[in-house]
């Protein structure tokens, strides 16, 4: 049974909050109220619902009654650390399992954009590039000459527009982002979205861009689904998957290299990213040679 006002509390990673939403809309289908706690509210801003609440976490007033000895507030489904502790499934059927939904069928988040939000603000064909660098190794990109790629997605007629929080390594024409929604205003109106796996590539998959990503030792199957538009990028390797073979929010350490190394599923080639591209552009852009 749930209860009538339903409170989820998932905190970090806009991506993870992001993939709260198709719990959400299965709750809401079945008349009920529902709370979120985020630190990325962004995500469900103008949804067409007066069910659904969403606020901020309170960390003083969690402090103030832990000093005081009350024990956390147990009507509230947590789901920080949900997949992390399922690692082998879809992040969001982990959740279903946490909050004990078992017969919810699967699909990408929806994200709700005001008109002005819709507007376009790059007046030709562009795509969008995030390829910012990652802590941890087994979630980068190498191997590619950015330049190369950029300037042969420039001569085919597209703008590059790279998004990153510094102006760093910079292969296009940097859009300065000062929030996630302007990142999904951004990804809207692009042609296609090439990315490493993090908040902007579950942007442009919820809005059904085609896309390039790169996933290193994350198995994609537990973060898309059959409806994806685009190619996955992942080198080969005897441990292809590991990220998902330890419980923790990190993944697991590349076994062949350690942290300081290059991981065979994150090192590729420039031509082969130009030659995937070319197969995105004959499939949903018709633009390919």
């Amino acid at each position: 049974m749930f209860r009538r006002f339903i409170k989820i509390n998932r905190t970090l990673g806009f991506g993870d909050v992001l993939w709260v939403e198709p719990i959400v809309r299965y709750l809401l289908n079945e008349n009920k109220r529902v709370k979120v706690i985020t630190r990325y509210p962004e995500a469900f801003l103008n949804y067409p619902s007066r069910k659904l609440v969403v606020k901020r976490p309170n960390y003083k007033k969690e402090r103030w009654r832990k000093r005081l000895g009350i024990k956390p507030d147990d009507s509230i489904i947590n789901l920080d650390g949900a997949y992390e502790r399922m690692p082998k499934m879809h992040v969001l059927k982990a959740y279903g399992n946490a909050i004990g939904i078992k017969d919810m069928p699967l699909s990408y988040p929806k994200i709700y954009l005001t008109e002005k939000e819709k507007q376009v603000t790059i007046n030709k064909p562009y795509v969008v590039l995030h390829i910012e660098r990652n802590p941890l190794n087994f979630r980068n990109i190498y191997g590619v000459d950015w330049k190369i790629v950029a300037d042969y997605l420039s001569n085919k007629g597209f703008y590059v527009a790279q998004i990153s929080t510094k102006e760093e390594d910079i292969y296009g024409h940097w859009v300065r982002t000062n929030s996630f929604r302007e990142i999904m205003s951004l990804i809207y109106n692009c042609s296609f979205f090439i990315g490493t796996d993090s908040g902007p590539s579950h942007i442009a998959a919820a809005m059904d861009k085609p896309s390039m990503i790169f996933f290193g030792s994350v198995n994609p199957e537990y973060r898309h689904l059959e409806s994806f538009k685009g190619v996955f990028m992942q080198e080969p390797c005897e441990y292809a998957g590991c990220y998902h073979e330890v419980v923790n929010g990190q993944g697991q350490l590349c076994k062949l290299v350690g942290d300081a190394g290059i991981p065979k599923c994150s090192l590729h080639k420039t031509e082969t990213v130009i030659e995937k591209i070319n197969g995105l552009l004959e499939k949903y852009l018709q633009k390919g040679v």
